[in-house]
């Protein structure tokens, strides 16, 4: 191909990235064009550029490598499974995230910045959130309304996306605005500033009104060790006071909040899908039963568990998964499985640049926490996790002047 025309395609293949994360926010069906647009420009970029010739092996790419593998676990199990009902219906819902672990290992282009993307976080949760408030509640009714806060969950549920989906993109808008701020405050204008620090209490205040509980726990969590980290740097004594202070707070608001109400705990519809998988996971701790024959043995366990309420809750579910990514992990792989979880999840903040350290610590302990409630490598979750380890140790950072190289040379 024409040397001319990889400029043009590097910009392609940019825009649908960047179109992509705006759209990780809303419910996973608007995003299947977009994944699937993203990934053919990203393999005619691979071919154009002869992606192929400059790879050499290091850490970053090795641990590409094994988050792949994982996914492929489910073709290597699939001969020994009594049953295949199911392996199609799973396995496609894994694909994104194995196209962003080959992404990282053969790496993007130039034109990709750390900026680029964490701004489009921003952007996306702050219109959501004023596309709820002004166009779907209107703000007159959400002032005046003594039901506001349920009524913006509602209209957002109904208009935007549930608020697992929601509140972490919310959660990692946080930690955008926080590693734009804390590392380029001087060259960041004062305006900027202003708009960062009202997006940042805009979403904060979002996240304080969720019914979700993992959500809230974690901005509280984040806004923690942001003032930690933040007043540390300069006076340790007075960061460490200010922390039990946040910390104080942090319990005061957890114990009065919605999510976290006795009522709240005895309607959590996952603790009978939990027992359910643990029963399925006693059959085969060690090996696990396969993608396939596990969801089988845990249709079956959750039937002795599920009240009628909850059959009649989710009888129109094609596929009810355990809601934890640990767990379901088990029942399909055993304790294996597990390992290379628990290895994907902690490794990158291991290999992440100095300045990027933090940065990847947090995000990942978005991911890990959301995986406690939901199967974070399936469907909406995997291609904002394959993302997400894309930003930490792949795309360039034009942020942390320090260290401002593309992390996949290294």
């Amino acid at each position: 191909m024409n040397q001319k025309f990889i400029p043009t395609l590097n910009s392609i293949n940019l825009f649908s990235a960047l179109l992509l994360t705006a759209s990780l926010i809303y419910p996973f069906p608007m995003q299947r064009w977009l994944i699937a647009f993203f990934f053919t420009s990203y393999v005619i970029e691979f071919f154009a550029e002869k992606k192929w010739q400059s790879i050499q092996i290091n850490k970053t790419r090795i641990f590409y490598l094994i988050v792949a593998s994982f996914i492929l676990l489910g073709f290597i199990y699939y001969p020994f499974e009594k049953t295949h009902i199911y392996f199609g219906w799973l396995i496609q819902k894994r694909f994104a995230l194995f196209g962003f672990a080959c992404v990282g290992f053969f790496g993007v282009n130039n034109k990709y910045k750390l900026s680029y993307f964490l701004n489009t976080f921003i952007i996306s949760s702050i219109v959501s959130i004023f596309y709820i408030l002004f166009i779907r509640v209107g703000l007159m009714e959400f002032i005046s309304n003594p039901q506001r806060f349920e009524i913006f969950n509602t209209d957002r549920n109904n208009y935007v996306n549930m608020h697992r989906v929601f509140n972490l993109n919310l959660n990692i808008s946080l930690i955008g605005i926080w590693y734009i701020l804390s590392k380029s405050w001087r060259q960041v204008v004062l305006w900027k500033k202003w708009l960062y620090f009202a997006a940042s209490i805009v979403i904060f205040f979002t996240l304080l009104i969720s019914e979700g509980r993992s959500g809230f726990i974690a901005g509280l969590f984040l806004l923690l060790i942001i003032v930690f980290n933040e007043i540390r740097k300069k006076k340790k004594i007075i960061g460490i006071i200010l922390s039990i202070i946040v910390v104080l707070t942090t319990l005061v608001v957890a114990i009065n909040h919605q999510g976290m109400s006795e009522k709240s705990f005895e309607a959590e519809n996952r603790l009978f899908l939990w027992k359910s998988a643990f029963s399925v996971i006693k059959e085969s701790p060690i090996i696990g039963q396969g993608i396939s024959d596990a969801q089988v043995h845990f249709d079956e366990a959750r039937k002795i568990y599920q009240t009628e309420e909850y059959r009649l809750f989710f009888i129109n579910c094609k596929v009810l998964d355990s809601h934890n990514q640990f767990l379901q992990t088990i029942m399909e792989f055993g304790l294996f499985g597990l390992l290379i979880l628990i290895f994907i999840y902690i490794f990158p903040p291991i290999i992440a640049d100095k300045g990027r350290k933090l940065f990847s610590v947090m995000l990942m302990f978005l991911c890990i926490l959301q995986s406690m409630f939901d199967p974070f490598i399936n469907g909406p979750f995997a291609s904002i996790f394959g993302l997400l380890l894309v930003l930490i140790l792949t795309v360039k950072d034009d942020i942390n002047l320090k260290t401002s190289k593309t992390r996949i040379n290294k």
